[in-house]
């Protein structure tokens, strides 16, 4: 059977459709039933999915690939909106206080940006959590991965991104909870990014390492690439050329730059992955 992966949310919009863009990222994966993959910040996520003519009570399954709101704003009102029990995926560590560490001239303050309700408030709302941990499988053509196995010289590209403990202290977010998806298809394996903070290059690494595969037919969405280094940008195209990915479609926090990059490097085998995109596999 054939997998239809639809942008529901994104920051852009491609295509002449009245849908909401926003800073955000949300994914409906269908083929034998539906799995919504990240709910954006929930500025476009109904009006979108019926938009794109998606019924939302036919979702089965809500995955979640890190705990920023940003992914998981919208998740509330897919719960309100089912309104029956649901089974959601996520690494414990969704729940983490996540916030952000800016500074403007003189000032620095901090912003959380993480989920905007407590567990118990989702589980209320309908939310069965499944906890992801290491690579998981949730049925059979879809895998999760998370706790990415990562150099010890890894470090983030965006300083800003912290977590505050519960004495009150702020440390650099590991990201954990980053997680990426593994969907069998019928033309070959493909990769769904949530924002790949754990870093592009070892997230394919590690699913190559884990699952045996030595080819992904295609990766799609968030890199976390706009604030990377020129190297490692280059590690990350050579990773993609190393796994011989047929299709690259590139969203979210990949920015602009990059993005151009990606086209000057893989041509017509890059696509910008933006609100309303549909990929068939």
């Amino acid at each position: 059977m054939k997998t239809k992966i639809t942008i529901v949310c994104e920051n852009s919009i491609a295509t002449p459709f009245p849908l909401i863009g926003e800073h955000g990222l949300s994914v409906l994966i269908e083929s034998n039933d539906a799995t919504l993959f990240d709910t954006g910040q929930g500025l476009g996520i109904l009006h979108n999915l019926k938009t794109l003519g998606k019924d939302i009570t036919a979702i089965q399954r809500i995955i979640l690939s890190h705990g920023h709101y940003d992914h998981t704003g919208g998740l509330m009102q897919v719960l309100q909106a089912i309104n029956r029990n649901i089974d959601v995926y996520a690494h414990p560590d969704i729940f983490t206080n996540k916030v952000a560490v800016i500074t403007l001239g003189n000032q620095t303050f901090e912003t959380p940006i993480g989920v905007r309700a407590s567990k118990e408030d989702y589980e209320k709302a309908g939310a069965v959590f499944k906890p992801i941990s290491g690579l998981t499988a949730i049925t059979s053509s879809i895998r999760a991965i998370a706790e990415i196995n990562r150099p010890q010289t890894w470090q983030g590209f965006d300083e800003r991104l912290k977590v505050k403990m519960p004495d009150g202290t702020i440390k650099d977010d590991i990201f954990n909870d980053d997680c990426s998806l593994i969907i069998d298809t019928e033309s070959g394996p493909v990769v769904l990014l949530g924002c790949a903070h754990a870093g592009i290059v070892d997230i394919l690494h590690d699913i190559a390492k884990q699952t045996g595969y030595k080819e992904f037919h295609a990766v799609i969405g968030g890199t976390h690439l706009e604030s990377a280094p020129e190297d490692y940008i280059k590690k990350a195209i050579h990773t993609l050329k190393e796994f011989k990915v047929k299709k690259i479609g590139t969203s979210h926090c990949t920015g602009f730059r990059v993005a151009c990059r990606m086209h000057q490097e893989f041509k017509d085998s890059f696509v910008l992955a933006t609100c309303g995109a549909v990929f068939e596999f």
